[in-house]
Formats: C-alpha cells, structure tokens, sequence
C-alpha cells in the first residue's frame, strides 16, 4: 500500500508524534511513541512504522 505525499509539519512530544498537514491546517496522522517501531528518511520524506 502506498500513500500520498503531503506537505506536513512534525511534532513529537513524550507521548505523541503528530503530522500536521501545512494546507488543510489540520491533523494528518498522529499516535503513541511506544507504537513507533520504526522511521526511514527519503529525501524530503519520512515514513513511520507503527502498529498498535
């Protein structure tokens, strides 16, 4: 599966990590720290890993 790409803003906080999407102002994905499992870096872009 793969998604879309959207210009995004990143906030991560003790408990949360949270995309905010820059044009709709509003949130595009958040979750738990602990659900992280993994993160990969591909130019301009993030994937995150999770699972719940």
């Amino acid at each position: 599966r793969r998604g879309v790409d959207v210009p995004c803003v990143l906030g991560v906080s003790n408990e949360l990590v949270v995309l905010v999407d820059v044009g709709a102002k509003e949130v595009a994905f958040n979750c738990r720290c602990a659900d992280v499992i993994a993160w990969s870096e591909e130019g301009a872009a993030l994937k995150i890993y999770y699972g719940r």
